[in-house]
């Protein structure tokens, strides 16, 4: 993006398996918006339903924050790693992350676990989503995308989309049209 507000719109497409590998097949009628260091941001209608996916820069793994701004005024956090949460921002903050599960007309894939003993998790690639379109209503969203990559073992490095944005202000998140 280039500093002025670019409208992405959003194509009706063909469903997905949400099952966090990007298929060229099942994305070919999504739009797509590149990212930092070569990460990708996939997004299409089917149905009832707006398809997110986010692919991450090649040889990286992690986990992701899909953050949402609804026309009605609300900003969701759609969390998905080894746990699906949403949190909804309250008075300019985020609430504490104190309870998982409550993923509310939507679903992404999850980390799988390679070992509970170190508790650690296979490499995840990327992240798909399935978000109801009634969930967040109307046909113009703005969206802003966390991407927890591995550093080290344990650790991460958050990368941004977009860039220099704050995830309490959409007015620079990504504009997108909903096809209806």
């Amino acid at each position: 993006m280039n500093g002025q507000e670019e409208l992405v719109r959003v194509p009706a497409g063909k469903p997905v398996m949400v099952d966090g590998k990007i298929e060229r097949r099942e994305w070919r009628d999504a739009a797509e918006v590149k990212m930092r260091d070569g990460a990708r941001l996939y997004l299409k209608s089917a149905g009832d339903f707006v398809c997110v996916a986010v692919l991450f820069p090649t040889s990286r793994s992690g986990f992701t924050d899909l953050y949402i701004a609804s026309e009605g005024g609300n900003i969701d956090d759609l969390h998905a790693s080894a746990k699906l949460g949403e949190r909804r921002l309250h008075n300019g903050k985020w609430p504490d992350w104190n309870s998982w599960w409550n993923n509310d007309g939507w679903v992404a894939n999850v980390s799988q676990v390679r070992s509970f003993e170190k508790r650690t998790f296979m490499p995840a690639n990327a992240r798909e989503y399935q978000i109801k379109r009634s969930r967040f209503g109307g046909h113009v969203w703005r969206l802003m995308v966390d991407l927890s990559l591995d550093s080290e073992p344990g650790e991460y490095t958050v990368v941004r989309f977009p860039e220099s944005t704050s995830n309490s202000n959409p007015q620079t998140w990504l504009k997108v049209q909903v096809e209806p």
